[in-house]
């Protein structure tokens, strides 16, 4: 064999090698196929803006932009320039939250949010009728209240929370010391009073409850009263390095084909809808519930998969559709086109035979480092009961 042609052979293998120790090897681009196997059949493509279904087109209606006064206030100005401030969102709903046509008793929820410190500012209020429901005249920056009626759906505002920083006060005891000598001694002691910690009252006839700043920052939770009425409650805190988050809110139930599915709104800053969702869920072969959607945004652009599972409420005699009725939880991912997660999603539900009469309620927020996690978004789900 020729020399050159030696040479030749040695440095085709050794281009050979190079490419097989490359630090950048050619990764294969996940395909549409390989997205919705992973999926349960949804892709990343764009749909018609609110799916193409007229009840989630016509969810926009319900929640109305509020021209809170407060809100252009040189107070308000300056908490949300002040970076030692705390930014709060919180959203309450309260009475049917599954819609039911037979209700026929009015239940009155006139009522109040109130601060022990800072600022609020109304953002929406959410299904609020002329006749019968409206925010009364701000009087004071850290008081809200509101007229509100509900028979067979319900109502619920959207609320922004600043919190001043904390200001210890000083406690200064002068005492005056004279010694045998006739000599006069003033002796200071000054003593730190630690601020009272932050409350946030929600208060109305039928349920009240108050509030830490810590619950507020993890807050997600429903509360069943005795007579069918409920109380969805949802929060977190705004961090200053930028991070998207915010509320979820739909419809859980069974479709005509008994499938079970969900469709909802994808609520952003400011509780503005800024997009929509609509899934299923079901058991799968190994017995595992789990749950699989899409999100857009208000023009039908695809923004994220959604994945995870979801229980139900303690109920053993109960069928797995009872169960599904009863109430639950879910908690699950958010994946970008090629089946990365970019965040994560959680709340609750309670379903029915009818999609439209049911509910569900939750919290979004995507991956963010250097952010703090103590938002319970990130903690392990609540497990089954099974």
């Amino acid at each position: 064999m020729s020399r050159k042609l030696v040479l030749l052979l040695m440095s085709f293998a050794m281009l050979l090698w190079v490419a097989g120790c490359s630090d950048n090897p050619v990764v294969e681009q996940p395909t549409q196929d390989n997205v919705a196997s992973q999926f349960d059949g949804l892709t990343a493509s764009s749909e018609a803006p609110a799916f193409g279904d007229p009840v989630l087109a016509a969810a926009d209606g319900d929640e109305v932009e509020v021209n809170d006064p407060l809100a252009a206030t040189p107070a308000c100005d300056s908490l949300l320039n002040d970076p030692n401030a705390g930014l709060f969102r919180f959203r309450a709903i309260w009475g049917r939250l599954r819609y039911d046509s037979t209700s026929s008793t009015p239940t009155n929820w006139d009522g109040s949010l109130t601060l022990s410190r800072g600022l609020a500012v109304v953002r929406r209020v959410i299904r609020f009728e002329p006749s019968t429901d409206s925010l009364l005249p701000r009087m004071q920056r850290n008081l809200i209240e509101w007229a509100s009626t509900t028979t067979v759906h319900n109502d619920g505002i959207a609320i922004d929370i600043l919190i001043p920083p904390v200001r210890p006060t000083f406690d200064t005891t002068i005492t005056i010391v004279v010694d045998s000598l006739g000599d006069t001694t003033r002796i200071i002691e000054i003593d730190t009073i630690p601020a009272p910690p932050v409350t946030v009252e929600f208060k109305t006839g039928p349920y009240s409850r108050v509030f830490t700043l810590r619950e507020l920052a993890r807050l997600d939770t429903i509360v069943y009263l005795d007579d069918s009425n409920a109380v969805a409650f949802n929060g977190f805190e705004v961090d200053r390095i930028p991070c998207p988050r915010g509320f979820l809110t739909g419809h859980w139930g069974f479709d005509s084909t008994g499938t079970g599915v969900f469709r909802g709104t994808w609520v952003g800053r400011h509780g503005r809808i800024d997009g929509y969702l609509q899934g299923h869920f079901r058991v799968d072969s190994a017995g595992q519930r789990v749950f699989f959607g899409k999100w857009i945004d208000r023009n039908g652009q695809f923004e994220g998969l959604l994945r995870g599972i979801w229980g139900h409420h303690p109920n053993e005699h109960a069928s797995e559709r009872g169960k599904v009725r009863g109430g639950g939880w879910f908690a699950g991912h958010i994946f970008n086109a090629n089946a990365e997660p970019i965040g994560v999603l959680r709340g609750h539900f309670k379903g029915s035979e009818d999609l439209n009469g049911g509910f569900f309620q939750g919290r979004w927020k995507l991956n963010c480092p250097s952010v703090r996690n103590d938002d319970g978004m990130d903690d392990e789900p609540e497990g089954d009961d099974d």
